[in-house]
């Protein structure tokens, strides 16, 4: 009870200190960079405009895309798709589809459009890919239904190949169409997992640097706390060598793990990793990466997420939130309201 407690106080003095800074200077910033669940994050960039997609399972619309131009200050764009119909239970008909629905979707720019893809942790088993020329102003399109990838990281090659790895270090090439997997494409499995670990490898998030492919996933070693670990390779299907990227305990929780990195147009390199913080959710936190023999390790010089850092990127606060009071004055919802499985339109 006593520890309880502890964090309890620990994360509500977070949020003091991040509403004190932000008062002050809108500068500063303190983890947890959003105060929300924000889990399962992705991240893509054109130009100076970033846009991260995150997990809200059986919440309607779904799939939220944020965009900001500082990493700091996010505001909800648009959401992938209105409603899922694979089964009854979406319209709370026969069961529902509590912890299901859309998880870990990922979102790449490529020659010009945005795609999202996610695999529904439901039947039929089958994944989602989706498109838009701009996630702000035009509507998603469906480009296919696939076969189920769990934690999926969709991946464009500079030769126009496109790879999905997924579970545990599966690596599957699709048709550049992306209407499905190529027949007598790449299908293996690039590595495996230690003989300490725990179950899958999960938060599969891959980028291209300098010529090597590095995959970032969540590692739960037996005994231990889990933590942040990188494979990185010459050629896409290997061999891969491991280093473990981040390992913390931040803020008096247990651990930090699963989520992306991303440049920006001065080649700087940051991390958002989400933190499970209980009734709050999972919160992304904001760090730096700092590119250590080749490998992108997260944190501060000690390896350690920052509770305190300036934005690293010139403020830009539209006033917009992800979170934020609606007084319905207007004509239509906010787009940061979600429902409850699918909506009856015609009842409200």
């Amino acid at each position: 009870m006593k520890d309880r407690v502890k964090r309890i106080l620990a994360a509500y003095g977070v949020l003091l200190i991040a509403c004190a800074s932000h008062a002050q200077n809108s500068t500063p910033f303190t983890n947890p960079v959003i105060w929300a669940d924000v889990p399962d994050m992705s991240i893509t960039r054109t130009g100076s405009d970033f846009y991260l997609i995150s997990t809200t399972m059986h919440l309607m619309p779904g799939a939220p895309v944020m965009k900001s131009q500082d990493l700091v200050h996010w505001e909800l764009a648009s959401y992938v798709f209105d409603k899922l119909t694979d089964t009854p239970n979406y319209d709370l008909k026969g069961g529902t589809v509590y912890g299901r629905g859309q998880w870990a979707s990922s979102i790449r720019y490529h020659n010009g459009k945005y795609y999202v893809l996610f695999s529904p942790n439901d039947k039929p088993f089958k994944a989602y890919i989706y498109s838009t020329t701009d996630p702000s102003t035009d509507k998603w399109e469906l480009v296919t239904r696939t076969q189920h990838f769990h934690d999926a990281s969709l991946f464009f090659d500079d030769d126009n190949r496109v790879y999905v790895f997924s579970g545990t270090g599966s690596l599957r090439e699709l048709k550049s169409d992306l209407t499905g997997v190529k027949p007598g494409g790449t299908d293996q499995r690039v590595f495996e997992r230690d003989a300490d670990e725990t179950g899958l490898l999960e938060g599969s998030q891959v980028i291209k640097h300098n010529g090597k492919y590095y995959l970032l996933m969540i590692s739960w070693p037996r005994g231990k706390a889990r933590r942040q670990v990188c494979y990185r390779a010459d050629k896409i299907t290997g061999p891969y060598e491991k280093k473990v990227i981040l390992e913390d305990n931040f803020a008096g929780f247990p651990y930090c793990g699963q989520g992306s990195i991303i440049d920006d147009e001065n080649g700087n390199w940051y991390g958002l990793i989400f933190q499970d913080r209980g009734g709050v959710g999972r919160v992304p936190l904001l760090m730096p990466v700092r590119w250590v023999d080749g490998w992108p390790m997260l944190g501060d010089e000690n390896g350690k997420v920052p509770l305190n850092w300036a934005t690293p990127l010139k403020p830009h606060d539209t006033g917009k939130r992800i979170v934020e009071s609606d007084d319905f004055s207007g004509n239509k919802l906010k787009i940061n309201w979600q429902w409850n499985h699918n909506p009856e339109n015609k009842a409200w």
